[in-house]
Formats: C-alpha cells, sequence, structure tokens
C-alpha cells in the first residue's frame, strides 16, 4: 500500500524569555519538511525549558544547518515601551514579532503550502489567532493555528523554541562578561536576579523597568 507524502512545510513560532525581568524576548520560527520532521522525532526534538543547556545549543545548531528559520530580538528598552502602552502591551509586541515571521517566511517560500502554530502567550487562543491572520496576512486561516503550550505538543514549535531559548542565553551569557557579574537566570523568582535589579544602575538598558520586580 502507498502512502501519501505530506508535501507541506510546517511552520512553528515560539519564544524565550517572555517573563524575565533581565535581558530579551527573543522569538523564532522554523520551518519544516516531512524529512525534518522525522528528524525531530528521531532526536526527540522538544520544548526547550526541559532540555539541559549543552544538549539544546547542540540541537538548535543541528536545527539551523537543515531548517529555514528566523528570528527577533527585543531588547528591555522596546520591551518597556509596549509594556506601558496599554493600547500595545507585552502581548501585542509578540503578535508584532509573530507576523513578521510569518511574512518573512512567506516571501522566501511563496510557491509552497504550509500550516502555521504558534504558541499562543495570550488566555484566548482563538482572539490571539484571529489577530495574528490579520496581522501577518497569512493566506489561509484554516492553516494557522495557535495553541497554548505549543512547544510540548509539536516539534517543530519545539525545534523554535529551542533555537529561541539557545539565543536568549547566549545574550544573558554575553551581558555577564560584558558586566562582570552573575546575576543568575534574570527571572524573578532567582534571589541572585533580584538582588542585581536592587543595586544596578537605574537607567541600565538591560532591565525591564516596566516590571514590577524592578520597581520594588
Amino acid at each position: 500500500m502507498l502512502y501519501a507524502v505530506d508535501m507541506r512545510l510546517s511552520v512553528g513560532i515560539d519564544e524565550a524569555g517572555r517573563g524575565c525581568v533581565i535581558g530579551p524576548l527573543v522569538v523564532a520560527c522554523v520551518a519544516a519538511d516531512e524529512a525534518d520532521r522525522r528528524w525531530f522525532w528521531k532526536n526527540n526534538i522538544r520544548d526547550s525549558k526541559i532540555v539541559p543547556g549543552p544538549q539544546r545549543d547542540k540541537l538548535a545548531g543541528m536545527i539551523k544547518e537543515r531548517c529555514w528559520f528566523q528570528t527577533k530580538i527585543y531588547f528591555p528598552t522596546a520591551i518597556d515601551e509596549a509594556v506601558r502602552d496599554r493600547s500595545r502591551t507585552l502581548n501585542g509586541l509578540e503578535l508584532e514579532a509573530m507576523a513578521e515571521l510569518l511574512r518573512d517566511f512567506m516571501d522566501e517560500h511563496a510557491e509552497r503550502e504550509a500550516v502555521a502554530l504558534v504558541d499562543a502567550p495570550s488566555i484566548s487562543a482563538q482572539h490571539y489567532l484571529e489577530k495574528l491572520y490579520v496581522a501577518s496576512g497569512w493566506p489561509d486561516m484554516e492553516r494557522l493555528k495557535a495553541k497554548h503550550e505549543a512547544d510540548k505538543k509539536d516539534r517543530t514549535v519545539a525545534a523554535a523554541s529551542l533555537i529561541a531559548k539557545s539565543e536568549r542565553e547566549r545574550l544573558i551569557a554575553k551581558l555577564k562578561r560584558e558586566l562582570g557579574v552573575d546575576f543568575g537566570c534574570g527571572y524573578a523568582h532567582d534571589e541572585a536576579t533580584r538582588e542585581f535589579v536592587r543595586v544596578c544602575p537605574r537607567d541600565a538598558d538591560y532591565v525591564r523597568w516596566s516590571w514590577k520586580t524592578a520597581q520594588g
């Protein structure tokens, strides 16, 4: 019996650093064909939060070598600007990034049919999907999906998660070298991070001053 091969590209988008108080937000997009998806399965590509650092970086590098990918990076100043604009918000900034990534993909793969899945950051995944569809100009809403915890449900989204997390951690390590300080992971649950935010210059452009952690 012959089985049809799915010729569509699978597009996945995820982020890293959304909730941190120090450092950037990185949003990544990956496009994968059928062979790539089999490779994802064979190599157990999964949510970056459960992959150890060295393995995560190795897998991210391998994904970059075989798949089309793109990233958008937003540093704290731009994030604070979006958060303080109640008509925009952090969700709006992430929506802008995802829409731009989808347009970048379409520009380079105009002739390929694709299905896209994004990790929805808002409470209502459907509402986010509707806004993303309009903002991105994606050709068919039936082939655009938004789900909560999509990085745990889809391996192409997980591949994007690995690239986003690897890039953010690279930038955090670079910042630590430049400052000569180990401020922890950059998230508010980390005491080393909270202590560093308390004593660092109040105009430091690597801190998200719109976060409650930074205002205390």
